[in-house]
C-alpha cells in the first residue's frame, strides 16, 4: 500500500494487520510494517500509539526522542521503542528504513527487560544484517501479497528481540563497578534517599568515578537513572493499584507530594492524576 505522508517518498509501501484472537492471545502480531524512503521533512510526533516500534535504518540518519532525550540513529542501527508513551522521531537529512509496529502478552515484558529505566533503546547491533533479515522477512510476508503466517511473523518477531538482547547494553558485562546488585539495590530502596556518597561506597568507588563509571555503562548518570526509577515504579502505582498520591510519593522516595507532581510531568508529560485516568 502507498503511503501519503510528509516526508515520505513516493517508492515508499505500509502494510496494516489486524490480528486474530489466536495472535492476540499467543504470539507477538503486527499492527502495521514498513519500508520507507524519506526526506529530510520525515517526523513522527505522539503522544501514545498502542505498540512497540522495532525500526531499523538502511541508510542515512534520522533521530529518536523520548525521556527528554533525542538521539542519533545511524546506518546500520535499530531502536526499539515503547510507543505507549510520548515519542518523536524522524529524519533531518532523509533516511531509509524498515520498521514494525507490534504487540503481544509478552511484550511489555520483553522490552522491560531491555529496557527497564528508559522508554527506548538504541543499538548498534554486533550483526546488523541479522536485524534486518528478520524485519525484511517480516515486511515481505505482506509485500508478497500471500495470506499472511501470523506463527511465522511471531517467529521472525522472537528472532528480531533475540539480536536486541544479543546486543543489548542491559545484558553486556557491566564489570566489577556497577553490579547488577547495585542496580537491585537501587530499585529495591526506591523508598530510601540513594544518596551518591552511599551507591559509591557500595561500588568501592570514588564519587567522581562512580558517577563516570555509571553513566558510560547504563548511560544515565545517578541521578537521572533514579528519577527515571521512581517514575517508572509510580507509574505502576498509577496503572495497578488506588493508592492516593501520598503514598506512592512515599513508597517511590519522592521528597513531598508536590515534588512527585513536577517530576512525573517533567517526566511523562502529564500529571499523575491524568495518567492515571488515561491508563485505567
Amino acid at each position: 500500500m502507498k503511503v501519503y505522508s510528509k516526508g515520505v517518498l513516493p517508492s515508499s509501501e505500509i502494510y496494516f494487520h489486524t490480528p486474530s484472537e489466536t495472535a492476540r492471545n499467543l504470539f507477538f502480531y503486527p499492527l502495521c510494517v514498513g519500508h520507507y524512503w524519506c526526506s529530510g521533512e520525515y517526523r513522527v510526533d505522539r503522544s501514545s500509539y498502542n505498540s512497540y516500534l522495532a525500526l531499523f535504518v538502511e541508510k542515512g540518519t534520522g533521530y529518536v526522542q523520548v525521556d527528554g532525550r533525542r538521539r542519533t540513529v545511524g546506518e546500520n542501527s535499530v531502536f526499539l521503542l515503547d510507543c505507549y508513551q510520548s515519542h518523536i522521531y524522524g529524519s533531518e537529512e532523509g533516511w531509509e528504513i524498515y520498521w514494525l509496529h507490534f504487540d503481544g502478552t509478552q511484550a511489555q515484558a520483553y522490552f522491560r527487560t531491555l529496557c527497564p529505566i528508559s522508554n527506548c533503546l538504541v543499538m548498534t547491533p554486533p550483526d546488523p544484517r541479522s536485524v534486518r533479515r528478520s524485519l525484511v522477512r517480516i515486511y515481505n510476508l505482506f509485500h508478497d501479497r500471500g495470506k499472511v503466517s501470523e506463527s511465522m511473523v511471531n517467529k521472525y518477531t522472537v528472532s528480531l528481540l533475540t539480536d536486541f538482547f544479543t546486543g543489548s547494553p542491559a545484558t553486556a558485562d557491566r564489570g566489577e563497578s556497577v553490579s547488577e546488585e547495585l542496580l537491585s539495590y537501587i530499585a529495591e530502596n526506591l523508598e530510601q534517599p540513594l544518596t551518591l556518597t552511599d551507591l559509591a561506597r557500595r561500588a568501592s568507588l570514588s564519587p567522581y568515578h562512580f558517577t563516570r563509571q555509571f553513566k558510560k555503562e547504563t548511560g544515565y548518570t545517578p541521578h537521572e537513572y533514579i528519577i527515571f526509577a521512581r517514575v517508572n515504579a509510580a507509574k505502576y502505582y498509577l496503572k495497578t493499584t488506588s493508592l492516593p498520591a501520598k503514598a506512592i510519593t512515599h513508597k517511590c522516595g519522592f521528597s513531598s507530594e508536590a515534588a512527585f507532581c513536577t517530576t512525573f510531568k517533567r517526566v511523562v508529560g502529564v500529571t499523575p492524576l491524568e495518567y492515571r485516568r488515561s491508563s485505567l
